[in-house]
C-alpha cells in the first residue's frame, strides 16, 4: 500500500482493475512494470503536487503514442510527465522499480537522467523532481 503525502494539489482516481490493466497491456503492445501495475491498483492516474501526472489505463496508450515513445525508446514505457516537456520512463522488464526523465523533444533514453530507483517509494514521498 503506497501512503500518498497528504497535499491539497494532489488528484488520486480511483484504482484500476486487474481487467482493466489486462486490457491496457495489448492496446500498448507490452507488459507494464510491476511497480507500475501496483501503483495502477491503488490509482489509476495521479497528479501529484500539481507538478506530477501520472498516466492511468484511460490514456497511457495514447500518451506513448503522441510522445513517439515506440519510436524513439522501444524498450521503455512512459508513465508520466511533469507538464513542462519532461516524461518519465520505466524499462520494460516484469520487476524494473527504476524512473527515468527525458526531455520530450529528445525521447532518447541515452539523454535520460535517473529520477528514483524506486517508483512505489518515490510517489510515496510526494513525487520530488530535483
Amino acid at each position: 500500500m503506497i501512503n500518498f503525502p497528504q497535499n491539497s494539489n494532489n488528484h488520486l482516481n480511483e484504482p484500476a482493475s486487474d481487467l482493466h490493466i489486462q486490457e491496457t497491456e495489448p492496446q500498448l503492445n507490452m507488459v507494464l512494470p510491476h511497480a507500475y501495475k501496483t501503483l495502477l491498483k491503488q490509482t489509476n492516474g495521479c497528479s501529484i503536487g500539481g507538478d506530477v501526472l501520472l498516466y492511468g489505463t484511460e490514456d497511457i496508450a495514447e500518451r506513448n503514442a503522441t510522445w513517439e515513445v515506440y519510436q524513439y525508446a522501444s524498450s521503455y514505457v512512459a508513465i508520466g510527465d511533469d507538464g513542462g516537456g519532461q516524461v518519465f520512463l520505466m524499462r520494460l522488464a516484469e520487476e524494473e522499480k527504476k524512473v527515468w526523465i527525458v526531455d520530450a523533444g529528445v525521447m532518447d533514453p541515452q539523454h535520460a537522467e535517473l529520477m528514483t530507483g524506486n517508483l512505489l517509494k518515490w510517489v510515496s514521498e510526494g513525487c520530488i523532481i530535483e
